[in-house]
């Protein structure tokens, strides 16, 4: 059974690190906007790049993980995957009714809860059920 102040502190500190994660990977992402890279190309580009910050902070930090790196390294990566998958449709469809600067704000929103969602059923980090 889940708690729910366990799980809305964790939520907080994942929301925290992809906040901060997120906040400088846009301004790469507008950087290279400007700069004449597509934007689904930027949009992959920062999404690699933030992966391995993100993993380090959540495993870490967000989520206290002290299981090995074999363990968690492939559930978190799975989540990613997924998160690229579905960051790379959602700003395609975005992109038909806002500019790119505007459709990565909820791009990152919408891919956020993906992730998130996958890697609690994965169940990444520490178990909320141990003792």
């Amino acid at each position: 059974m889940i708690e729910i102040g366990k799980e809305a502190r964790l939520l907080s500190r994942y929301g925290l690190v992809g906040v901060v994660n997120n906040l400088v990977l846009y301004v790469v992402f507008v950087t290279l906007i400007w700069l004449g890279t597509p934007a689904v190309l930027s949009a992959g580009f920062c999404y690699i790049a933030g992966v391995a910050l993100s993993y380090l902070l959540n495993r870490r930090w967000a989520f206290k993980s002290t299981a090995k790196h074999s363990r968690e390294l492939p559930k978190f990566i799975i989540s990613y995957g997924i998160g690229l998958l579905a960051t790379l449709v959602i700003l395609q469809v975005l992109l038909v009714w806002f500019p790119p600067e505007i459709a990565q704000i909820f791009n990152v929103a919408c891919t956020a809860a993906v992730i998130y969602i996958t890697l609690r059923v994965l169940r990444f980090g520490k178990d909320t059920n141990a003792s």
